[in-house]
């Protein structure tokens, strides 16, 4: 039987376009139950306040929290994971609890300023330079170094003496294994072997290699001469406890509060200043044999009594109240007037000031219109 080649090509399209729709729809119904599994609420617990740094975790330390799977970033610790731990850095509140941030232990860290902190030299030590290395050492402990000088040496001085004392009280402030810092001698670690062609992993106990002191130079030089001359180092763990300089008292000076005086200004009248004018005239006669004469005459003029005849006044709003030679703030501050000033006054520009009656001008924004009644209601009380 032959069939049309046309019907064999439509027949093929259609079975790949039921496989891409087949397909699509897959992937589709798959898309949306990921988003719905990342939508799914889980449960973490989360710090309920402030853990420092080394403190036990117990149950008032956790909440229970819901939060998106898509935000969890790590797999979330159980409660029990939890309790019981220390913390390894400072933990905050809200925070989640994660496997970095904690630990079944204490974390020493030698690094800290405490272990650090020394009052003469830090000097580092080889176990191996002393005849009896003493590993039960800590941190903080204090020790003596014994120089022991050999029975077949002969000594100048005393021939009998063979132990001498070179060193003591010198403060352990930390130890070296494999160059790095440790707060105890013997640390516990955990290595893999091979037994039987089995990788087992066993955890061991490695002694650190240098211990650190804190050792002054003048010591420390006598102690390596000792040495250089072939005597024997000891040590010996003493019950000295190393003095702690004594903590000195802050004295905080208390400052004297000066209470401060808020200033008053009293009502006052304004006080204008007289002035002199000068004029100048020249005097042309009839007779032209005779030379004009030039003269300058100086009239005093009374301000005072002509502001003491005014019946305008302004009054002082202004801490500062400014006199200026023209009506505008480019002009010179001739004169100073304060607050609760009563100045007389003539009259007003088009452009906001107070033309005072000795010649002055005082912007709006500084003073105010005083009646005449009420400024001389208030000068009656200064008489």
């Amino acid at each position: 039987m032959k069939f049309n080649k046309q019907i064999i090509i439509v027949l093929i399209l259609s079975s790949l376009l039921l496989s891409a729709i087949g397909a699509a729809y897959f992937f589709y119904t798959q898309n949306q139950r990921s988003l719905k599994s990342n939508d799914q609420l889980r449960v973490v617990y989360i710090a309920s306040k402030d853990i420092k740094k080394n403190t036990k975790i117990t149950d008032k330390n956790l909440k229970k929290h819901q939060i998106a799977k898509k935000f969890v970033l790590a797999t979330p610790l159980l409660k029990k994971e939890i309790i019981g731990k220390f913390a390894k850095e400072n933990i905050y509140k809200n925070d989640i609890f994660r496997k970095e941030k904690i630990s079944n232990k204490i974390n020493l860290d030698i690094n800290s300023s405490d272990i650090n902190n020394f009052k003469f030299n830090s000097y580092n030590m080889e176990f191996k330079l002393f005849r009896n290395p003493n590993y039960s050492v800590r941190k903080g402990d204090v020790i003596n170094i014994i120089s022991v000088y050999p029975a077949d040496e002969k000594r100048s001085n005393n021939s009998a003496n063979s132990v001498q004392y070179v060193a003591s009280n010198i403060k352990v402030i930390g130890f070296l294994l494999d160059g790095k810092e440790e707060s105890k001698s013997i640390k516990k670690v955990k290595i893999t072997k091979t037994v039987k062609k089995k990788k087992i992993t066993q955890e061991v106990e490695k002694k650190a290699n240098e211990i650190i002191l804190d050792i002054d130079s003048k010591v420390l030089l006598e102690l390596i001469d000792d040495y250089n001359r072939g005597n024997q180092l000891w040590m010996v763990k003493t019950h000295h406890k190393v003095k702690k300089a004594p903590k000195k008292e802050i004295v905080i000076k208390k400052k004297k509060y000066i209470k401060k005086v808020a200033r008053t200004y009293p009502v006052r009248l304004y006080k204008a200043k007289n002035s002199t004018n000068n004029f100048k005239a020249t005097i042309h006669y009839a007779d032209e044999n005779k030379a004009a004469v030039t003269k300058n005459k100086s009239i005093k003029v009374d301000i005072q009594k002509i502001c003491a005849s005014s019946d305008k006044f302004l009054f002082g709003i202004s801490n500062k109240v400014h006199l200026r030679t023209g009506p505008t703030i480019e002009y010179r501050i001739a004169r100073i007037a304060y607050r609760n000033y009563i100045i007389p006054y003539d009259g007003k520009t088009e452009k906001d000031w107070f033309i005072t009656c000795d010649g002055y001008y005082v912007h709006k924004n500084e003073v105010t219109i005083l009646s005449k009644d009420l400024a001389f209601k208030k000068l009656g009380k200064l008489k």
